[in-house]
């Protein structure tokens, strides 16, 4: 039976969009390409992706959520709830029967976490989201630095690709952001995805079927979203052939 791929979306800053960006990544990946995923919320003790299947559970009403499994395949994906320092374990025990194909981290900021150092290094990639903000994306590069020190260059880890996302960015920084990401992308040698999630209230939580977002129940929809979950999508999926094939 084949590992999952584990796959981290990982930041040493807070407010850059790694939860939104798991859950949408996650959905595109498990409703809209039909891989088996499994999502792992590491934010302890709030668990925001925890918290967010369960109001959207308490939003939707039982009439929408039928009509929302003839709309789909309405199989949701799991969300595993646990610290860093317990991850590796908790997501072995959940894979010991029936693996998902992949598996994806949602991690809390800052490398002084206990324990992220060890689940980073058992990674098989990693994705940076980059804002517009100069000084995150210097913030950035000290922790690609650092896990570069840490276990790139020490031999250690499974990690095989680094990659740089760029999120939240508006139109008026946009050519100024990627300029930086991909001078970023350079110096560090870190790949830059081709994705760019520039309509970044589009990936707001959703807790209605009306309104346009992202959501762990059912796959993002709605005009922009749809066609960036396309894009995001073929990227994602290149991306996982490839770490399978490696």
């Amino acid at each position: 039976m084949s590992k999952p791929i584990y796959l981290a979306i990982a930041s040493p800053k807070g407010g850059v969009g790694k939860t939104s960006l798991t859950v949408l990544a996650a959905s595109i990946l498990h409703y809209h390409r039909g891989y088996d995923v499994a999502v792992v919320d590491c934010n302890h003790p709030v668990y925001t992706i925890a918290r967010l299947r369960q109001q959207e559970s308490e939003e939707l009403n039982h009439q929408r959520l039928m009509r929302l499994k003839h709309r789909a395949s309405y199989v949701t994906y799991p969300i595993i709830c646990t610290p860093v320092r317990e991850a590796l374990n908790r997501v072995e025990r959940h894979c010991a029967d029936n693996p998902p194909r992949c598996i994806l981290f949602d991690l809390p900021p800052l490398m002084r976490t206990e324990g992220t150092v060890e689940l980073l290094s058992a990674m098989d990639a990693v994705v940076f989201p980059v804002t517009g903000s100069p000084m995150d994306m210097e913030a950035v590069r000290h922790f690609i630095d650092i896990l570069g020190e840490q276990i790139l260059t020490m031999g250690k880890g499974n990690i095989r690709e680094l990659y740089l996302l760029r999120n939240m960015i508006e139109a008026w920084e946009r050519k100024d952001a990627d300029e930086r990401c991909r001078t970023l992308s350079d110096e560090t040698g870190v790949l830059l995805m081709q994705t760019s999630l520039s309509h970044s209230r589009l990936c707001r939580p959703l807790l209605s079927e009306r309104r346009r977002g992202v959501c762990t129940l059912f796959p993002p929809h709605g005009g922009k979203l749809s066609r960036l979950c396309i894009e995001l999508g073929n990227e994602l999926h290149e991306i996982l052939q490839r770490l399978c094939t490696e």
